[in-house]
């Protein structure tokens, strides 16, 4: 019973700590823009199709240019090709810290940002979903490698 149980700690902290990384890297990065926000029109590069067990997605690639330099971004997976030309057609502004040019983010992602979300919601959220990846790991884990069920 040791080995399933420090299996299921050592995949816990694995993914507890990625998620919470994530979480309050996206944090420090909407609290550095909301301190000294710079609005810039990213250019559409082209769109990037994507097949995954035969499911076709499409991604659409921008770049933008702030203090001198060029930075590129990418939108989310689209289902169609006409939602992921939509979004190129239209207006697409990249919000960015003045300091840190390269950080930046969609726009619309940051005027829809939790103002009031901190630490202690990035680190429940965190144990939250690395309590089922861990639970979802160590099953695959046990399963695959047998040595570890004793």
């Amino acid at each position: 019973m040791k080995k399933p149980l420090i299996t299921f700690m050592v995949v816990f902290a694995i993914a507890f700590g990625l998620v919470a990384w994530f979480n309050i890297e996206k944090i420090n990065t909407n609290a550095a823009i909301a301190k000294s926000p710079a609005y810039v029109l990213a250019t559409p590069e082209g769109i990037t199709k994507r097949t995954k067990k035969g499911k076709v997605t499409y991604q659409v690639n921008f770049s933008y240019a702030a203090a001198g330099a060029s930075y590129k971004m990418d939108s989310h997976w689209f289902d169609t090709q006409e939602q992921a030309q939509a979004m190129a057609n239209s207006p697409v502004q990249i919000a960015y810290a003045t300091d840190k040019p390269a950080d930046g983010v969609f726009k619309t992602d940051f005027d829809q940002r939790d103002p009031g979300e901190g630490m202690a919601s990035a680190l429940t959220s965190a144990g939250i979903i690395g309590f089922f990846l861990a639970l979802l790991g160590t099953a695959v884990l046990l399963y695959r490698i047998p040595s570890l069920r004793r």
